[in-house]
């Protein structure tokens, strides 16, 4: 099987950040496939990259290993973790980013591990000190087990999980794609073989629901998205413009019905 590491970090691509975890991984191991998973999660955002991790553990699936820094807290006393579930390894701070991979895992299908910090590891780049290097080992096949400690219950946002509100489902955005669309913490497990029915916020509001983006005409609409999540879109320009513009962090209720 072909040992894979797949990124999700705040970086961008602009500067020379991304680029040094292919090289801190190389050093580890030349033979280890890198691959930009994403390096454009808005600064600072976990619940994106919560989101990014699920999403990338979907798509690459048991084996591979996504190691995630978004990490405002680096060099203070946050810890650094790195994780299995459901077959897919995790390496990063312990700021969120585990969220959805460690939520939605059974228990025994999931394990942490506590990091610890190498002595020479910059306070300011843990990305290329300790978390690529350690990504690569998890992704050569060390045992999780040598890596650090067991650790029972890594940072999970609370964010990230809709609650139960009157008439639907009370959640967040937790990204907003390339394309414009906006992707809530509602899940298609959380619906609970409710139908959509919409979506609203404040200022605004999506009253139809479809199955694919192209059957959207004018204004907004609201599907379940790939990833099992519901998302609210729009034909063309997206929505981030006009009144009810909808943008990371925004609480947004799912309608559902029996």
């Amino acid at each position: 099987m072909e040992r894979v590491v797949v990124f999700v970090t705040d970086f961008g691509l602009a500067d020379s950040y991304a680029a040094a975890l292919v090289a801190a991984v190389w050093r580890v191991d030349r033979d280890i496939r890198c691959v930009a998973g994403t390096h454009g999660v808005p600064p600072g955002d976990a619940l994106a990259g919560a989101y990014h991790v699920k999403a990338l553990a979907q798509a690459f699936g048991s084996g591979a290993v996504v190691c995630a820094v978004v990490d405002p807290e680096v060099g203070t006393a946050r810890r650094a973790l790195a994780a299995i579930a459901v077959g897919v390894g995790f390496v990063g701070p312990d700021t969120g980013l585990l969220s959805y991979l460690w939520g939605e895992a059974d228990g025994p299908a999931r394990q942490a591990v506590a990091l610890p910090v190498p002595s020479e590891a910059s306070a300011t780049f843990h990305g290329r000190d300790l978390f690529a290097p350690v990504a690569a080992r998890l992704a050569g096949g060390a045992p999780l087990g040598a890596l650090g400690e067991r650790l029972d219950a890594p940072v999970l946002l609370p964010e990230a999980f809709a609650i139960e509100g009157e008439g639907g489902l009370v959640g967040r955005i937790a990204a907003v794609d390339h394309f414009g669309n906006a992707i809530t913490t509602v899940r298609a497990a959380d619906l609970a073989g409710r139908a959509l029915a919409g979506a609203d916020w404040e200022g605004g509001a999506a009253p139809r629901v479809v199955r694919t983006y192209a059957e959207i005409d004018d204004g907004l609409a609201v599907l379940l998205g790939s990833s099992g999540h519901v998302e609210i879109a729009a034909r063309g320009g997206g929505v981030k413009g006009g009144a009810g513009a909808l943008s990371p962090g925004t609480t947004v209720r799912v309608l559902a019905m029996r």
